[in-house]
């Protein structure tokens, strides 16, 4: 299959350089001139402490930025010993919760619509994020890794299930918890403990019936709202975060079979080819305009279940990266 439109204008006229790095070093450009001209507005980016500013507040820290910046410096090939990666990972380490865990930084102030968020208790997607990141620099076998481990087990609920924070009395999304948590954290406990580990294979159950659903969703045309049974057009976010839930997220899905050699994989991905807008981009659920973060997602997706061949971006790439 073949996209419609070329994708890549929207996100290198509107991404920043996070978004602008991960679709260069996916279209396997990380050495161009315009990788390097963001990979170094990246690394300018970064406070003395080792910390990367916050997209809420750039005067303040991020956890969640700091924790994907050296994400991606890993990925771009700066070393673990060197400055830049070292810092951050100093930097994180040193704000571990006693629980195990991480939060956001506590001076910022989150907004209502940001439920995925916390800077008071703990939050798991930004746990596991930090999980990939010690894993990344040799300190899988630390014992700050093994207590952020141990909390994400803990944090799995009766169905499988992981909420993006404890919430007195109840899981924040229901008893099936945070869908992008939640197959996040079910394929790195897979990766971590193997096949055969009792929460894996319960969150991996639940995978497979969210799976079910998001197909019959993409054959029929749209999705129903669970709240109040209205229909909803499809979007980026609900067609790709069963398979890949952020940019820094592993491929861990699409490596199991989760490709088009799937049916409800081909449904989904036929789908997220037609949800395609005019300006070339893609938009989740939340936003009326088409997201550079999402594009990229979507971009990914397609590449890497079988849907669309990296060759015929080629001729799209051509005209933005010299």
């Amino acid at each position: 299959m073949k996209l419609k439109y070329d994708p890549f204008a929207l996100v290198f006229a509107r991404g920043d350089a996070v978004t602008r790095l991960a679709c260069l070093e996916f279209l396997g450009l990380r050495d161009s001139l315009r990788a390097k001209e963001n990979l170094l507005g990246l690394i300018k980016g970064q406070r003395s402490d080792g910390s990367f500013p916050s997209r809420l507040d750039p005067e303040n820290w991020g956890m969640r930025e700091t924790v994907r910046s050296a994400l991606w410096l890993l990925k771009l090939g700066l070393p673990p010993a060197g400055v830049n990666v070292d810092s951050a990972v100093r930097f994180v380490v040193g704000r571990q919760n006693p629980d195990g865990g991480w939060c956001e930084n506590p001076a910022l102030e989150i907004p209502p619509e940001k439920t995925e968020l916390s800077n008071e208790r703990s939050v798991t997607w930004i746990t596991a994020d930090v999980v990939e990141l010690l894993r990344g620099v040799g300190m899988a076998d630390s014992t700050v890794c093994e207590a952020a481990v141990a909390w994400l087990r803990s944090m799995q609920n009766q169905r499988g299930g992981w909420p993006c924070y404890a919430v007195d009395g109840a899981d924040q999304r229901g008893d099936t918890g945070d869908p992008d948590s939640t197959v996040q954290i079910t394929f790195l406990m897979g990766e971590i403990y193997g096949e055969d580990d009792p929460v894996y294979k319960k969150g991996r159950e639940l995978f497979e019936r969210n799976l079910d659903a998001c197909s019959q969703d993409a054959e029929r045309g749209y999705r129903i709202r669970a709240r109040d049974g209205e229909r909803v057009e499809l979007d980026a976010y609900g067609l790709t975060f069963l398979l890949l839930s952020s940019l820094v997220d592993p491929p861990r899905r699409l490596q199991h079979g989760y490709d088009v050699s799937d049916p409800r994989v081909q449904r989904m991905m036929q789908a997220l080819i037609d949800v395609q807008r005019a300006d070339g981009g893609w938009r989740p659920f939340w936003s009326d305009e088409s997201s550079p973060v999402y594009t990229v997602l979507a971009v990914k997706t397609l590449v890497l279940s079988g849907m669309v061949a990296r060759a015929d971006l080629e001729r799209y790439v051509r005209a933005h990266v010299a």
